[in-house]
């Protein structure tokens, strides 16, 4: 009797301790749900109510009672905007095929990805993100676009490389956030793709042009352009990382 009691007491201090957690979640739900700041107390009670549902599955070696509220926050958060964004879209025609797949799951592919893009095409400029829409739109049509945007190929290529340098530093920057990742030097860093070499031009980023150029093999003026693309990027994942997280 004694043990079973033991064992309800701390199972309700769990609760106590999760519950508490939903209060420090409300700046993040408030900055969600800018624009609609008279649902933010009924999300926050869908949160309690989901935590005191979801209590008995929280394993403390998995992680604080803060991450723990946050995955759960992020979900439901998620769930309530992409509910506006279904009344507005049509799902697609073979929607009912994939019936196999959670729609809960499903929705939060389609907001994160509206997400995504709605962050990368703010980093790249409208131009640039004209000419990958009209890129994608084509069919990869290089010349066309090419031609009508008046670019040269290699032009073209510099734009499509810029546009999906960002895009691939956006979407690790939110992919970090979205793990709980504290915003430090070694996640900034990480944030930066490999490709091009710029991950590694961002490890060395406190290095003069010379020593860079050197330890990579290349000219001090390749250098030069790789280290400002790279300070580019890093300050792009710094900018989305203190954005999500302070959210």
């Amino acid at each position: 009797m004694a043990g079973g009691t033991q064992v309800r007491t701390r199972a309700d201090a769990r609760l106590t301790e999760l519950l508490r957690e939903v209060d420090t979640m409300r700046s993040f739900v408030r900055f969600r749900m800018r624009g609609r700041p008279n649902e933010v107390d009924d999300v926050l009670q869908l949160i309690r109510e989901t935590v005191w549902h979801r209590a008995a599955t929280y394993d403390p070696d998995l992680g604080t009672p803060n991450y723990f509220v946050f995955g759960i926050t992020r979900h439901v958060v998620l769930r309530e905007l992409e509910r506006k964004y279904v009344q507005m879209d049509e799902l697609p025609a073979d929607a009912e095929w994939y019936s196999d797949v959670d729609p809960l799951d499903g929705l939060i592919r389609r907001f994160d990805a509206h997400r995504w893009m709605l962050l990368a095409a703010d980093y790249v400029g409208a131009s640039d993100w004209r000419v990958m829409g009209e890129l994608s739109l084509s069919g990869g049509d290089a010349q066309r676009v090419a031609a009508e945007y008046q670019l040269s190929k290699r032009g073209l290529r510099t734009v499509r490389d810029r546009v999906c340098q960002v895009a691939q530093t956006v979407l690790a920057a939110l992919a970090a956030a979205d793990a709980g990742l504290p915003v430090t030097g070694s996640v900034i860093v990480s944030c930066v793709p490999e490709t091009g070499g710029f991950r590694e031009v961002a490890e060395m980023i406190s290095d003069d042009t010379n020593t860079i150029a050197a330890r990579l093999h290349i000219h001090p003026g390749s250098a030069r352009a790789r280290i400002a693309t790279a300070k580019r990027l890093l300050t792009i994942a710094r900018a989305v990382l203190e954005q999500e997280t302070t959210a």
